[in-house]
């Protein structure tokens, strides 16, 4: 066998492979840009919660609307939570207190384990409300 062929062949690929990695660092790299609707449509998209929050003009409307009224409240926030396959129950305990479901991350995670929640836990779409006890959020998220 030749040694001239078999030198040529690795120069080619060397040459090709510089060529590459030159144009490719040269190459300018282009930022995505979406609007606001387009963002929360790929969040959607991808199982996210997108909590939308409005104006301060309306805030004000309603808190004013709030206090002009004697009755009291009874509507309590319902939140949809999405649990996905390979979460732990901290991550799920993180979530739910970003959702605003329960108050201490922690705590809520011992309570999963201590009492024998935490490998019980089922993945899908939960809607929990906000005014619901660690037993009755830790029964929803195990059926």
């Amino acid at each position: 066998m030749r040694k001239q062929p078999i030198r040529a062949f690795g120069f080619g690929l060397l040459a090709a492979s510089a060529a590459l990695y030159i144009s490719d660092q040269t190459a300018p790299e282009r930022p995505i840009e979406l609007s606001a609707q387009q963002m929360i449509q790929r969040l959607e998209a991808e199982n996210y919660v997108v909590q939308k929050k409005e104006n301060e003009q309306t805030e004000k409307q309603l808190d004013s609307a709030q206090k002009e009224t004697t009755a009291p409240k009874t509507a309590v926030q319902s939140v949809t939570v999405i649990i996905e396959s390979g979460m732990s129950s901290n991550e799920i305990a993180a979530k739910l207190k970003e959702s605003g479901i329960i108050q201490d991350q922690a705590a809520f995670n011992q309570f999963l384990t201590a009492n024998g929640y935490a490998d019980k836990l089922q993945t899908g779409s939960f809607v929990l409300k906000k005014d619901m006890t660690e037993k009755e959020v830790a029964d929803a998220l195990t059926k």
